[in-house]
């Protein structure tokens, strides 16, 4: 049967799907053409779901990140089994010896080797697309049209996750720069952003079985890389970051694209081979044990060069393709949100009860004054959302009466179930710091710090200027 012939039966339900293999062979006919073209593995993963198909069974059934982790791995086979010079790419008919040649990749129980199994059932991974937490997903550490080498390392040294330090330091950097162009009067001194930074990426790699172990000093090098601190931190490379000016100003208001940024060459994540040797780097961890930190013991006689170089913005469309290959997330890594979450709490220590103490330039302060909101209800209730709307407004967020409306709506959907239990008492501050860390984790679009699929009918938690 041809693979049109299948794909018209399968639509019809003259054949029943009902196990992985088809599942993925309809995925592989409809990336012939989607995954070139709107939003790639997005678009792709809704055709499947309107149809009724999903790779997941039992709860995992139509699990989103499931789904699209398997098209990323369709896509990534695609790319190697590819020739995009001279346009050589396997067709529909091909997929029997394309699943031979990479079922590795594909297989049913392929998503084990990539992700933890609580965290792909946990709610908001069903509910958006979240990147692997036990390691990369295939070339996803490599420019895309720069066939670099692998790291002349044996594997344990880089590791199965080269992006997720250089991915949380990013996240980190453009944090720490956000708190600094706020109009806030005591933003967080760096200190206190870094000690929550290493405390919450501890916290969730110790809670996470077989998730790749880390040391202080590989996460120092990462945030040292990514110019944590400096003016303009954040992709860790001067000639291979955005731009200066203008331009650069604006990439700061875009969603954290870590994988567009990995794709276009503006992040070596093995820029360490420059100053650590890889037993060192390996080695790192038992050292830290004893509380110290490893210093770099190459120099520049190493002779060590990179083989990444940024392509620039416009980049010929490599950006893009990363985003159709499912290189960043719809919600970020469990240590990105828990940091972020972490930051909330800092930044609203001591913010006392009423709209008049909020600050309307943080997005803390906001979810903070929500929570409250949410404990009073009838008229009261109308009064004090009425006054957030104007105080939005006001602080200069270039947001309009009926988007600031809709959206303090929308979050009070989302924290009203975490605060009934106060029945109309607002609690001491541990509880209620406990309580908006949880909320934030628990719900990590709130911080809308990542691009979400325009096809996925969700609310889009971006606020403009300040975020």
């Amino acid at each position: 049967m041809s693979a049109e012939e299948f794909l018209a039966d399968a639509e019809s339900g003259a054949v029943a799907v009902d196990c992985h293999d088809q599942v993925l062979r309809i995925a592989f006919i409809y990336l012939d053409e989607g995954l070139w073209d709107g939003n790639g593995v997005f678009d792709v993963v809704e055709k499947l779901h309107a149809r009724g198909w999903s790779f997941g069974e039992g709860e995992l059934r139509f699990n989103r990140t499931l789904d699209i982790f398997y098209l990323a791995q369709l896509a990534a086979a695609i790319y190697r089994a590819s020739d995009q010079l001279t346009g050589d790419f396997p067709s529909p008919a091909d997929f029997p010896t394309f699943y031979a040649a990479h079922a590795a990749l594909l297989h049913p129980a392929a998503w084990r080797a990539y992700y933890t199994p609580a965290f792909l059932a946990h709610p908001t991974t069903a509910r958006f697309y979240r990147l692997p937490n036990l390691g990369d997903l295939p070339d996803a550490s490599s420019p895309l049209g720069q066939p670099r080498p692998r790291p002349r390392l044996p594997a344990a040294a880089a590791g199965a996750h080269a992006t997720k330090l250089p991915r949380w330091a990013h996240a980190v950097a453009r944090t720490y720069r956000r708190t600094r162009r706020r109009r806030q009067p005591s933003p967080l001194p760096l200190e206190t952003l870094t000690r929550l930074a290493l405390r919450t990426l501890e916290a969730t790699t110790t809670a996470c079985p077989g998730a790749q172990p880390y040391s202080e000093t590989q996460a120092r090098f990462w945030l040292d890389y990514m110019k944590l601190g400096s003016p303009l931190s954040g992709s860790g490379s001067g000639s291979a970051g955005e731009e200066e000016g203008e331009e650069k100003e604006a990439a700061w208001r875009r969603p954290d694209g870590f994988g567009v940024l990995v794709a276009q060459g503006a992040v070596d994540v093995f820029a360490w081979e420059a100053q650590y040797s890889a037993r060192l780097w390996a080695a790192s961890a038992a050292v830290e044990s004893r509380g110290e930190v490893v210093k770099p013991d190459l120099g520049l006689e190493c002779g060590w060069v990179s083989g990444v170089e940024w392509c620039g913005e416009p980049d010929g469309g490599v950006g893009v393709q990363a985003w159709w290959r499912g290189w960043d997330g719809e919600v970020g890594s469990e240590e990105e949100v828990e940091f972020l979450a972490a930051v909330a709490v800092e930044e609203t220590a001591g913010v006392g009860v009423g709209v008049g103490e909020l600050d309307f330039a943080v997005r803390s302060h906001l979810v903070l004054g929500v929570m409250q909101t949410a404990t009073v209800g009838g008229e009261e209730r109308e009064v004090l959302l009425e006054e957030m709307e104007r105080g939005m407004v006001a602080k200069g967020r270039r947001i309009g009466g009926d988007r600031a409306r809709k959206w303090l709506r929308e979050v009070l959907a989302v924290v009203e179930p975490y605060v009934r239990m106060w029945e109309g008492v607002w609690p001491g501050a541990e509880e209620t710091g406990e309580v908006l860390r949880r909320v934030l984790v628990e719900n990590g679009q709130l911080f809308a710090r990542w691009k979400v699929s325009p096809l996925l009918n969700e609310f889009n938690f971006e606020l403009g200027v300040g975020e």
